[in-house]
């Protein structure tokens, strides 16, 4: 049975409370082309070969991190690849809810999720200057620089990272930050960690990043946070159980990096 529009952004909130918004984001309900929602497609981009498969699977809602709108949108082209999108999801009558820096603050959001797979004990939310995003936690045991990024590598499923030229003996603490966070090593640094993880970081923030002695490390923004997918899946099955709603929620099968590492 199809769940009201507003009963389903209220349960998508319940786990990504927009409160925790930063200004400069979009999350929320970016498309609505109903006023039900009967099957969810989770992924974590909205792009072309996502709607067709949410159409394919006769999907009326589409939940992802990153939002497809971010500026306002004065004028719309088929040949503009958001615009494309947006345009086919609206002619196939699919709305879209985005629930990005939301579920990268929130409790058993995506830093969790991340700091989780690298197997981190005793994580805590950081205050201050890492604003309820960044998470720092203890390697289970200290380990040599080498042995850390083959844990990454392994954590992560790729096989190669970007590593500041960072003189570091042992790592022992770690912070980690989902997707852009390579400004975040001054954060880490105040939290006692060794190492930074994230997804992607700019040149100043290695060369920065080496003068605060952090070891910072870029795994790939895709690969940082695509355990958004499962993640909020799992969170909002729960919800769902609790509250009783008979809700079609699918994962995504086509969507992949939008690079590779060669």
């Amino acid at each position: 049975m199809p769940v009201a529009m507003d009963e389903f952004v209220r349960i998508v909130e319940d786990i990504a409370p927009r409160e925790l918004a930063y200004d400069w984001d979009n999350s929320g309900l970016l498309l609505r082309c109903g006023d039900t929602v009967s099957s969810v497609l989770i992924a974590l981009d909205a792009t072309i070969s996502v709607a067709e498969e949410a159409q394919h699977k006769g999907c009326d809602m589409i939940l992802v991190h990153h939002p497809l709108i971010f500026s306002p949108v004065k004028t719309l082209s088929l040949h503009k690849p958001q615009d494309a999108v947006l345009m086919k999801l609206i002619r196939a009558g699919i709305s879209l809810y985005a629930a990005h820096t939301t579920f990268d603050r929130a409790n058993g959001g995506i830093n969790d999720a991340l700091a989780k797979n690298l197997g981190l004990c005793d994580v805590s939310v950081t205050q201050g200057a890492g604003e309820s995003l960044m998470r720092v936690g203890h390697l289970p045991e200290t380990l040599e620089k080498d042995a850390f990024l083959e844990r990454v590598k392994t954590a992560i499923h790729v096989e190669s990272l970007r590593v500041s030229q960072t003189a570091c003996a042992k790592i022992s603490r770690v912070a980690v930050v989902g997707g852009s966070g390579g400004d975040f090593a001054a954060a880490a640094k105040e939290q006692g960690a060794q190492a930074l993880v994230t997804g992607e970081a700019k040149h100043h923030h290695f060369i920065e990043a080496a003068a605060y002695g952090i070891l910072l490390v870029e795994a790939g923004h895709y690969d940082t946070e695509c355990a958004f997918v499962n993640t909020i899946y799992m969170s909002l099955q729960s919800r769902l159980n609790e509250v009783q709603l008979a809700l079609g929620l699918k994962t995504t099968e086509n969507e992949k990096a939008p690079y590779v590492f060669e």
